[in-house]
């Protein structure tokens, strides 16, 4: 009796360890997803406008469609972006887009496969808030998240293409007619005309504000 309990002992954890052995094995992207899972956190900023500057606004005309103004943002953790938010102080723009992209500092490689956009209506006094429409994870590290001019009325930007031959004076007339206002803030800040550029860096922004969980 001792030994026929021993042999289906035997017959048992042979038969458990096989059954470990075949059982799949969790792919790094598997086990990524459950190191990162955040849980039910209250978003907080993770990225602040800066000071205001009483007054003063940067201004956005159709022939700079492409123009990006970034704002630095360092996470220590694995972080879920929740929403980007900023003012403007009017748009007189007709189809007014803009886009939000997100680079690595190290080498502006785009980590979203598309842009995050948003139709700005014509008015005064805007806060666009920008939220992703899937979780968007970034990994520890430094970024730059642009906020770019990305297009307008087809017609606007026809009447906008010989802008280079006007004087300063017809080309203010024009921009008080049909631009983007911002609020400007005194926080360090890179630009560049378009993403064949390399950023540059200011001590100017437009006072992105950006909120996530997990950092």
């Amino acid at each position: 009796m001792n030994r026929t309990f021993q042999y289906v002992a035997t017959a048992l954890l042979l038969a458990l360890t096989a059954a470990r052995g075949s059982a799949q094995t969790p792919t790094c992207e598997e086990q990524l997803q459950e190191v990162v899972v955040l849980g039910k956190q209250k978003p907080k900023t993770l990225l602040r406008r800066g000071t205001r500057m009483p007054g003063a606004i940067v201004m956005l005309t159709p022939d700079q469609v492409g123009h990006e103004v970034g704002s630095a943002l360092t996470l220590r953790h694995a972080t879920e972006l929740k929403e980007m938010t900023l003012d403007i102080v009017s748009n007189s723009v007709a189809e007014a887009t803009l886009s939000i992209m997100i680079y690595r500092d190290s080498t502006y490689t785009e980590v979203l496969e598309s842009p995050l956009i948003a139709h700005i209506p014509q008015g005064k006094k805007q806060t666009i808030t920008v939220t992703p429409e899937k979780p968007l994870l970034l990994e520890p590290g430094r970024y730059i998240i642009a906020v770019s001019f990305a297009d307008c009325a087809k017609e606007t930007r026809a009447q906008w293409t010989l802008s280079g031959q006007w004087t300063d004076k017809q080309r203010y007339g024009m921009a008080r007619q049909c631009c983007m206002q911002f609020p400007l803030y005194s926080k360090v800040g890179y630009i560049r005309a378009d993403a064949t550029d390399t950023f540059e860096q200011r001590n100017l922004n437009i006072g992105l504000k950006v909120k996530g969980i997990g950092d």
